[in-house]
Parts: structure tokens; sequence; C-alpha cells
């Protein structure tokens, strides 16, 4: 019963998601209740694409390029590679709480802003 039911809930989430873009349209009066929802579907969708994006891209690249910098040349193959080696590790394992925090904070801004928009889902790099 707990498996029919649960299966059910997903199937209404699945199909009420799919028409959730309908209702980005800033004519139609969503109000708080709209705004609150939009936002929460965005913090659920958001922070496991934060954390995805973040650790395994954006901060892995950005502390091999700081480190490779921060030894001198940041164009010089064996800077690269001791930034590379020590970076990307490091880069991982700061990317999934900044990720995670970052995605949150996306979604709750833009999930709050404009409820069920394209924007409000995808997380990037603001600066």
């Amino acid at each position: 019963m707990k498996k029919k039911l649960l299966a059910l809930v997903a199937a209404g989430a699945m199909a009420i998601s799919t028409s959730a873009p309908v209702f980005a349209d800033d004519s139609t009066p969503l109000g708080a209740v709209g705004s609150l929802l939009g936002a929460t579907s965005a913090v659920i969708v958001d922070v496991p694409e934060g954390i995805i994006y973040h650790s395994l891209w954006n901060c892995p690249l950005k502390t091999t390029r700081y480190l490779a910098e921060a030894f001198g040349d940041p164009h010089g193959l064996g800077q690269n590679l001791a930034g590379a080696i020590l970076g990307i590790p490091t880069g991982f394992l700061w990317g999934i709480p900044y990720g995670a925090i970052h995605g949150m904070q996306h979604g709750m801004k833009t999930g709050w802003d404009k409820p069920f928009s394209t924007e409000s889902y995808i997380v990037t790099e603001e600066k």
C-alpha cells in the first residue's frame, strides 16, 4: 500500500511539474503561496544541481588556476600540474558545501521572485 501511495504521489508531482512553467507568467496571480511553492521546488532542484556543478567543475577549476598562479606562472606546465594535483581534490571537497549553499540561495531567491521559471531551476555562476 505504501509503495502504491508513493508511486501515486511521485506521478502526481511529475505531472504537476510539467505544467509548472505555465505559471511563470507575471499576469498569473500566484501571490505568496505560488512564490513559496516556486521557491520550495527550486531549492529541491537547485541544491543537488549546485553540488554537482560546484564540486565537479567550478571549484576544482578555480582552485587549480589559483594555485598555478600562486606557484608563479599561471601558464607553466609544472605549476599547472602541481595546481591540478592539489586543486582538484581540494576543489571537489570544498565544492560540496559551497554548491549546497549556493544552490539553496539561488533557489530561494529566484524561486521566490520568478516562481516556476526556467532560470530558477538552473544554477550558474552569477559573477
